[in-house]
């Protein structure tokens, strides 16, 4: 085990070609969904990704390098790095940037994932998929951490521009699980999901029929576009994601959508549409399900040889690291990760704004 680096490294930042914010830099590790910076609130917020990011994907086994992650935080981006030697290349003095190393590799330290601080005249813009009107920001952190949907929140207190808005809690969520970044058309080739991941997201509920309206489109109202093999997918993402109160699918493209009042809808033909089904059982589409011609292009941690493609799927399920995969009919097995972590999509400041995150890892 190494020695713990707690010290933060003030106005400084590493940059290197290994370090740029191009998908090349992260691919033979992992792959972020999005861009290669996190939108955070402090320091504290900053490493505890990082340390999130290290306990899931950076300390890989066997015949894979063992690293750490670097971060450097700037007005409210959090910059993720990694280089095999565990150390940046380089350190440029820069001034309003604070970087460090992540505290996976201190001795005896447990992952902590705890934010408990709040933030004045911070706003987690968007991403909110309802409000409630409270006393003050502990009643809305203490809704958020009751709600198993609720990342984080954002509160309007007496200071608020707008009388109206003052006092309303707003609760939100950014999705977390982990999809392929881009999907292709290929012969000779099988992909799918770890069972692993889709058997934890499943949902609880009475047996109903999954009903799709085909050649309808449901116009408007997107909040995210999402890579999607089939129909029955993108109902899965709808259905797990509490913003989403509906959904059209065409091209192998997942157009999560939601809407308060009304909406309309109109025939189209390649487009498929519906709703998501929280009271229902899982239709289990994402663990049952493998896709014959689709390649899941990248986002591959290693290859191995396969027999099969279902020996393939048994191989990711059985790593822990392992999301989905594409096993290639020559004999060749590609296992795939993308890491996810739930932060606001963006932050600005706002006077009469308190933000801050649940509570349910303290």
């Amino acid at each position: 085990m190494t020695s713990c680096r707690s010290s933060l490294q003030m106005r400084s930042t590493a940059r290197s070609p290994a370090l740029s914010t191009t998908p090349a830099s992260f691919s033979h590790f992992f792959d972020l969904i999005g861009p290669r910076t996190t939108t955070l609130l402090s320091t504290q917020g900053c490493v505890t990704v990082c340390d999130v990011v290290s306990a899931f994907c950076i300390v890989l086994e066997g015949n894979r390098s063992h690293s750490v992650c670097l971060w450097s935080f700037s007005q409210f981006y959090c910059y993720l790095k990694h280089t095999d030697s565990k150390k940046p290349p380089k350190i440029n003095n820069r001034k309003g940037i604070t970087s460090g190393y992540s505290l996976k590799t201190c001795k005896d330290r447990k992952r902590q994932t705890c934010l408990s601080a709040v933030y004045n005249d911070v706003d987690f813009w968007g991403d909110d998929y309802t409000s409630l009107y409270v006393a003050d920001y502990e009643d809305c952190q203490m809704a958020c951490t009751k709600d198993p949907g609720c990342q984080f929140f954002s509160f309007t207190n007496q200071h608020f521009e707008t009388p109206q808005h003052r006092n309303r809690c707003w609760l939100k969520h950014t999705r977390v699980f982990p999809s392929p970044p881009k999907l292709l058309r290929l012969n000779w080739l099988t992909s799918g999901f770890s069972h692993r991941i889709c058997t934890g997201s499943s949902t609880e509920g009475n047996n109903c029929p999954y009903k799709l309206q085909t050649d309808t489109n449901f116009p408007g109202y997107d909040f995210e576009q999402v890579p999607s093999p089939s129909p029955e997918y993108c109902q899965f993402l709808c259905t797990i994601h509490p913003r989403c109160t509906f959904y059209s699918y065409t091209r192998m493209v997942c157009y999560l959508k939601n809407a308060k009042d009304g909406w309309s809808h109109a025939s189209k033909e390649g487009v498929t549409s519906g709703y998501p089904t929280r009271f229902c059982k899982s239709s289990d589409e994402c663990v049952r399900t493998s896709y014959e011609n689709i390649d899941f292009r990248g986002a591959d941690t290693y290859s191995i040889a396969a027999t099969s493609s279902q020996s393939c799927q048994e191989a990711c399920t059985s790593d822990p690291d392992c999301h989905f995969y594409t096993y290639v009919y020559r004999g060749e097995c590609f296992l795939k990760q993308v890491i996810t972590v739930p932060v606001p999509s963006k932050v600005v400041i706002k006077k009469g704004v308190v933000s801050g995150f649940h509570l349910r890892d303290c």
